[in-house]
């Protein structure tokens, strides 16, 4: 009994080994931190797993602190899949929960598509790429002071393309509807499209471009934001970077500008690093 125990711990414990193997093997781990002025700092991690193929699951989180309020926290899941048989259609799917802090609290989920153009045109389009993606997610808002609950749901299109060696894209994210009294509450949790950084406020509108040239190893971009919250001041964020890759490893620096304050025109500057790793 206690040999045939024995043997199959051996088969658990071999078979796990094995998944890890072909887990990390098409896997890719990466971590990004931004900082500023005022004890401003925003870390984010994700590890990419592609251990069958066309299927991605990236488990991710963030926090974000600042001197002005508590420490927030936030934990998600994101699934990527290829369709059967139809390789130029990509469907996924992502969620996320932030914790009960500075009287704020949400949950979402989200579903998406994208289209690679070029292979559904049969490659007429003269472009390396060009992707086009459509979603929409489902945002749930807790507030504890006034206790209340607001529901989000918000729409986006994208549309992006290399040529040689640039690539550019642009993203348009609106506000489709709300259930609830939006009065007085402003979340506390709020991701700028394109941005390590986390704002504040409901969002009515966002419209984002990103524009990246390849040489070799380095990878210069620049990334643009023109964000509109409602009750708050339109503020136009802008970064810049560049990449440089070396193998199996990756490092990125970055300047990013931004509006923290929720006044108008009044970007601060803010140093981003980021590092990851395929293997």
């Amino acid at each position: 009994m206690q040999m045939q125990l024995g043997v199959n711990m051996k088969k658990i414990f071999l078979s796990l080994a094995l998944v890890i193997l072909s887990v990390t093997a098409f896997a890719q781990l990466s971590a990004t931190a931004l900082s500023g002025r005022n004890g401003y700092f925003v870390g984010r991690g994700s590890y990419d797993l592609s251990f069958i193929p066309g299927l991605t699951i990236a488990p991710n989180a963030a926090v974000v602190k600042h001197d002005n309020m508590d420490d927030m926290y936030q934990v998600g899941l994101a699934v990527e899949a290829k369709v059967p048989l139809w390789d130029a259609i990509r469907v996924g799917a992502k969620g996320g929960y932030t914790p009960k802090r500075n009287y704020y609290s949400n949950y979402f989920y989200e579903g998406y598509a994208k289209v690679n153009l070029e292979s559904l045109l049969f490659h007429i389009v003269e472009l390396d790429n060009l992707t086009l993606g459509a979603g929409a997610r489902q945002t749930e808002h807790k507030f504890y002071n006034p206790d209340h609950k607001v529901g989000e749901t918000d729409g986006y299109v994208s549309l992006g393309g290399t040529k040689g060696g640039f690539d550019a894209s642009i993203t348009y994210t609106k506000a489709l509807s709300f259930s609830g009294d939006r009065g007085g509450s402003v979340p506390a949790w709020l991701d700028i499209p394109g941005f390590t950084a986390v704002t504040g406020g409901f969002l009515k509108y966002a419209l984002g471009a990103n524009l990246g040239y390849t040489y070799q190893i380095v990878r210069p971009y620049v990334n643009y934001t023109y964000l509109k919250r409602y009750n708050l001041p339109i503020t136009d964020n802008l970064a810049a970077g560049v990449t440089v890759k070396v193998g199996i490893i990756a490092v990125n620096a970055a300047v990013e500008w931004f509006d923290v304050s929720n006044k108008n025109h009044e970007r601060q500057t803010f140093y981003s690093v980021n590092g990851g790793i395929s293997f």
